[in-house]
């Protein structure tokens, strides 16, 4: 294991140097095309941020009106996995809650029994203990941090009363409709953290102060009301597929419900979904590095590695390698096995917001 851990990095470091190579190759060429406008891009996190946060937006856009059953069939297996292991790095080891035991394992307990199928039940207990367990500022006073962990315990039992009427199929459901959205609020707070544009143009000002946000609410109201739809022709890809074919989505995603308003439903997953991938893999590394400027391919393998350890790294790459190959075999089970795997990771999110409700952004992610 010793020997073979060096091979593997070697046989990364080679194509991440290529890669670095026509990286800076292109950013030269950028930044003599672009002006001063090129320079303060790169210096600037919050203004990447919304360009290329508006930019996903609309790629996003596009994917969902010209494939969105492919969408949802082939990005969980590209994208799944990395999206996981951002979840881990950025809500649980940077910040360094891992090595407070006695927070980490009860949780990790209750989202061993999300992931084992318990679903909300396993962790709206994680997220109870998250706000019983975390430790309150000492600038708060001991009345506003007890009504701070009151108020998330109230809202935790509410949630577990409605689960309790409904056998927890909705509320489960409702999780996973819900958690592509967690991840733009995770965004905002992130991004309500870093300084303004400094010294930029009014558009980069404007494209750094909520465009991306506005565009997503924006075209998930018009997904959700039906004002925009996908191609007629690309709502019956996988025909003859039980669960990979419209149908067999809309009874995953939006069952009982009418079929024009299941579609509905359907399309705005697939928009919400992609714009979570996006920021899990692409946004939210860009506002949580502790340097403005972007990282190297290299300098961005070595600080993952640093962050997450080889031996967590190469089981989730063979993770991802085995989804891969079997989903060449049978797409839709793939799919289900990926979904069986990140079952715990929503629920993860909870447990991270009701952490920074009674605690407060981390200082690693509030530093600048």
């Amino acid at each position: 294991m010793a020997t073979a851990l060096p091979r593997a990095r070697l046989l990364v470091a080679g194509p991440l140097g290529a890669l670095d190579a026509v990286r800076a190759g292109l950013l030269r060429l950028f930044l003599g095309r672009s002006g001063g406008f090129g320079r303060v891009l790169i210096r600037q996190p919050a203004l990447r941020v919304g360009l290329f946060g508006s930019a996903a937006m609309l790629v996003a856009l596009l994917l969902t009106w010209s494939m969105p059953l492919w969408l949802l069939a082939v990005s969980p297996l590209l994208l799944g996995v990395p999206h996981l292991v951002a979840d881990v790095r950025y809500l649980v080891l940077q910040p360094g809650y891992h090595r407070r035991l006695w927070l980490a394992l009860p949780v990790a307990l209750g989202l061993l029994g999300a992931a084992l199928g318990f679903g909300m039940r396993a962790g709206l207990a994680a997220t109870a203990a998250t706000l019983l367990l975390s430790r309150a500022p000492a600038e708060r006073t001991r009345l506003h941090n007890g009504l701070r962990r009151l108020g998330g315990l109230l809202l935790v039992l509410a949630l577990a009363a409605l689960g309790w009427r409904s056998d927890w199929y909705f509320l489960d459901l409702g999780m996973a409709h819900a958690h592509n959205f967690i991840a733009v609020l995770f965004l905002s707070l992130w991004l309500s953290q870093l300084p303004p544009p400094v010294a930029a143009p009014p558009p980069s000002r404007i494209l750094s102060c909520g465009l991306p946000l506005v565009l997503f609410l924006g075209i998930c109201t018009l997904l959700a009301t039906g004002l925009l739809s996908a191609r007629p022709t690309a709502l019956t890809a996988f025909s003859g597929s039980e669960s990979l074919d419209l149908d067999g989505v809309c009874w995953v995603l939006a069952p009982y419900l009418a079929p024009e308003l299941a579609t509905r439903v359907v399309l705005l997953f697939a928009f919400a979904q992609a714009v979570h991938y996006t920021i899990w893999l692409r946004l939210v590394p860009d506002v949580t590095r502790e340097r403005p400027t972007p990282r190297s391919f290299r300098a961005s393998f070595a600080a993952l590695r640093r962050d997450l350890g080889s031996p967590l790294l190469i089981l989730a790459a063979l993770v991802m390698l085995g989804l891969l190959v079997y989903g060449l075999f049978d797409l839709a089970a793939a799919r289900d096995r990926y979904f069986r795997i990140a079952l715990f990771h929503g629920h993860l999110e909870l447990c991270a917001l009701a952490l920074w409700w009674i605690e407060g952004l981390p200082a690693s992610l509030s530093r600048r």
